[in-house]
Parts: structure tokens; C-alpha cells; sequence
């Protein structure tokens, strides 16, 4: 399920993770052939809810949390998968180069249907067995093996600090004393 989900969105293939995680999550809440229970109803003794899911790698609209008078009240994401943690789905916003969670969005899914272009090329290997029985005179060729190393150079980011100055925060203590049946505190 990941080659397909992967081929249809304009996103890149470094979220194959995402699409991974997804399909683990979409599998876990449908029948098997062998159990008629899904996964998810073994391990939490509830149904499923499918309400919630949308098509991954769909363009979606998320309010911002903070926005002035005048500027965009939402940005332009796409969907990439379903928080373990909490309810909700994590976004990619492609300029900041960010995913995040948020509990809503607008989903733009029958957009995504009418587009019906598939941007990636996914190649299929045909897998042919060797008919040893009726070709007993087939030789097979060994080619080497070219390995191609590339070159990948990793950017490494320094840690981002804040420029504020920590204050110690203060503390008042109290003293309480006991005289007789009385407590004094001060």
C-alpha cells in the first residue's frame, strides 16, 4: 500500500515513513480473511471508527494559532498521517518544510480525485521463474554488479537557543512552629 499512496500525492519520497505508518494504521482497523475481528478490536475490546480518515497525501487548509488582524487565517498543507499520541492528523506544511499535528482541517479530497495525475512513476520488475524442466540447455549470464555510491552531504544544524535571560523564580518559604495546642506560621 505504500508504493501506491506514495505514486499518487506530489510529495516527496522521503515521507515514505509517514505512508508507512499510515498503512499500519489503516490495516490495524479492517477484517482480516483468518480473524473476523479487526486488530484493533482485540487489543481495545472497541470497534473502529472510520469517520475520521482521509486520503493520504491530500491537500488540507489548518487554522493557525496565532495570526494578526490581517494576515492568512490558515495554511495550505498536506495530509500525512494519524498522531499515535492524541486524535488528530499530522500536517506538512511544504515552505517551512514542518510537519505538525492538529486536531481539524479542511480537507480538499475530491479536489485531489478530479486531479487523477500520478507525478511519480513507480517501475515494476517483472519476476520470471527459470524453466529448468522443459529448457534443460538455458545457460544463464552472471553480469557483475555495479555498486553506485552517492554522495550524500548531511547538513548539520546547531542547536537553536533562546536569547532570553532565566530568572530564578521566587520562592517564599514558611515557618510554621507549634506552642502547645497552637501553630503559629510566619
Amino acid at each position: 500500500m505504500v508504493r501506491p499512496m506514495m505514486s499518487h500525492t506530489d510529495l516527496h519520497t522521503s515521507f515514505w515513513g509517514h505512508s508507512l505508518e499510515t498503512t499500519a494504521f489503516i490495516l490495524n482497523r479492517v477484517p482480516s480473511k483468518t480473524v473476523q475481528k479487526t486488530p484493533y478490536e482485540i487489543w481495545s475490546w472497541r470497534c473502529p471508527g472510520m469517520y475520521f480518515m482521509k486520503i493520504w497525501g491530500c491537500e488540507a487548509y489548518v487554522k493557525l494559532q496565532v495570526s494578526g488582524k490581517l494576515a492568512t487565517k490558515s495554511d495550505k498543507c498536506y495530509f500525512v498521517g494519524y498522531p499515535t499520541e492524541t486524535k488528530g492528523y499530522y500536517f506538512y506544511i511544504p515552505f517551512e518544510d514542518k510537519v505538525f499535528a492538529a486536531r481539524t482541517g479542511i480537507f480538499l479530497e475530491k479536489e485531489f480525485l478530479l486531479k487523477k495525475t500520478s507525478r511519480t512513476e513507480v517501475e515494476l520488475e517483472e519476476i520470471c521463474n527459470p524453466q529448468s524442466d522443459t529448457e534443460p540447455n538455458l545457460q544463464l549470464e552472471q553480469n557483475p554488479q555495479v555498486v553506485v555510491e552517492d554522495d550524500i552531504a548531511q547538513v548539520t544544524q546547531g542547536l537553536r537557543k533562546s536569547g532570553r535571560i532565566r530568572q530564578e523564580s521566587k520562592r517564599y518559604g514558611f515557618l510554621l512552629t507549634q506552642h502547645g495546642d497552637v501553630m503559629l506560621m510566619g
